[in-house]
């Protein structure tokens, strides 16, 4: 798709609430626009007007054609707020569906199992986040049993996703990663996921930050892998 950036920049011009002008301040992706395109496109996420029970609209008292919702039927949006003067974009949610629709159209993975910007609290003390304490996941995918085999660790640039990416590379320990890189993904010693694909600007096709995870304890050794592991 030789416009895909241009293309996906005129749609997420659209989806601006009141049509607003949206900076986009880190620069769009080829790869990132033609997945985004193609989760549009295949219905793979379906943006609309603000339904009457929507937390936003509520909140803010305006509406915007960029709600969409979760696998789970939970509200989000494009965009930080339907008023001002611009239109804040969530730039995050970018590769963040590009990712996710790459995984099911590309790979077979199944919506139906599988979760999208999912709110949690942690089950236990970990080392830096505490029991009872929130936070959300981008996208997990799951197995025959339940269990997190995929999970997707999105960022809104490529800056952001090589630095993750390749202190995971260089260490290959959670423990031995930065203090300010481990509380990325501190997550998966609570999670467990099987695979942690890092993706951002320019990593989703091909995907190239993906790594096979082995939790012990407060611990977690990350395994570089050559693709996405079959579903």
């Amino acid at each position: 798709m030789e416009n895909a950036v241009l293309s996906a920049t005129e749609l997420i011009e659209t989806l601006a609430p009141g049509r607003r002008p949206v900076p986009i301040r880190v620069p769009l992706d080829q790869d990132e626009c033609v997945w985004f395109l193609r989760a549009v496109t295949d219905g793979i996420v379906s943006f609309g007007e603000c339904p009457p029970t929507c937390f936003r609209l509520k909140k803010w008292g305006a509406s915007g054609p960029d709600h969409f919702a979760t696998p789970a039927g939970k509200p989000r949006h494009l965009f930080s707020k339907p008023v001002g003067d611009i239109a804040w974009l969530n730039r995050e949610y970018i590769p963040h569906i590009a990712a996710y629709s790459l995984a099911v159209i590309r790979y077979g993975y199944d919506p139906n199992a599988s979760s999208f910007s999912l709110y949690r609290t942690f089950s236990r003390d970990l080392i830096g986040k505490t029991h009872g304490q929130s936070y959300e996941t981008d996208a997990e995918f799951y197995d025959d049993e339940g269990r997190i085999y995929l999970q997707i660790e999105a960022k809104a640039s490529t800056i952001q996703t090589e630095r993750l990416a390749a202190e995971i590379e260089k260490h290959g320990q959670l423990a031995q990663l930065p203090q300010s890189v481990a509380k990325e993904i501190e997550y998966v010693l609570d999670l467990k996921p099987a695979y942690l694909w890092v993706a951002g600007p320019g990593s989703v096709d091909p995907p190239r930050h993906v790594f096979a995870v082995a939790v012990n304890g407060k611990n977690a050794t990350f395994s570089q892998a050559s693709d996405l592991p079959k579903p």
